[in-house]
């Protein structure tokens, strides 16, 4: 009988734990600069040459349509910039890849409440 409890104890925090639900935006968040927040990230990042500077096989990343193509606005976790930014670094779909730097957690935060606020082309002063 003990076994069948701890079976289901461990069934259910399994479970528990691999749901991933979309955040909800905080009422009155602060909303995101695309131009000066998230382009400046992806280019400083993601675009030198030989990655994603559209001049070979990878996707260029230096425009808002072109990282537009990579969300679902408001959905962060069913976007595949959110997933290449937040997967395991040992894994093929990690991005950058190494030896290049990992976004800072600040920087993917700032990216996941992008797309959570609608992924907009918004500019700031």
């Amino acid at each position: 009988m003990r076994i069948y409890a701890l079976a289901g104890i461990i069934m259910a925090c399994y479970f528990i734990t691999s749901c991933q639900h979309e955040p909800e935006l905080i009422p009155g968040t602060a909303e995101v600069c695309f131009d000066n927040e998230v382009l400046l990230t992806i280019t400083s990042n993601c675009t030198m040459s030989g990655c994603h500077d559209g001049s070979g096989d990878l996707p260029s990343l230096s425009t808002y349509e072109d990282l537009r193509k990579l969300v679902t606005p408001n959905k962060p976790m069913s976007s595949k910039l959110h997933e290449v930014i937040t997967a395991n670094p040992g894994s093929e779909k990690f991005m950058p890849p190494k030896p290049k730097t990992a976004l800072s957690k600040a920087q993917i935060d700032k990216i996941s409440l992008w797309i959570l606020q609608g992924a907009n082309h918004t500019t700031c002063p």
